[in-house]
């Protein structure tokens, strides 16, 4: 089957061009703010999980893996239906987000003997440093874009 349609100008065709270009920059937004949340979630109880010192918390952990890899599977099929490239954190800003999540676990690993609340310190230690990282990661990719 024809059509008429005729080939756009070359100003219509770079207008197209930028357009699209625009498009995709605006849609290249930041990491949703339920995302930061949920992962600072799954860290805590995976921390919490230091304190019981038994081997059956073996399933548990299996639940946690499971339930990160849900959290990646949602964001990046949301990500996938809007058609923009999902936003990746850079090797800087994973290590920026991890070293101090280690630096807790040592920390909750050393003082261990002082008994078993340390863990819920670290619990939410860990879980606000992650929640909070999220949010300033988020403002400055929104400033940046």
């Amino acid at each position: 089957m024809e059509t008429d349609e005729s080939r756009p100008s070359p100003a219509e065709a770079a207008a197209a061009l930028a357009a699209a270009q625009q498009a995709r920059a605006a849609g290249y937004t930041p990491i949703p703010g339920w995302f930061f949340p949920v992962v600072g979630a799954l860290v805590a109880v995976a921390f919490g999980l230091q304190a019981l010192h038994e081997l059956a918390v073996l399933p548990v952990v299996a639940v946690l893996v499971a339930g990160y890899v849900l959290t990646e599977r949602v964001y990046n099929r949301r990500v996938a239906r809007t058609g923009v490239e999902p936003r990746q954190l850079t090797l800087r800003q994973q290590l920026v987000l991890v070293t101090p999540l280690l630096a807790l676990w040592i920390a909750g690993e050393l003082l261990d003997s002082r008994g078993a609340w340390i863990w819920l310190v670290v619990c939410a230690l860990a879980a606000c440093w992650t929640a909070g990282y999220g949010l300033v990661h988020n403002r400055r990719a929104r400033a940046s874009a």
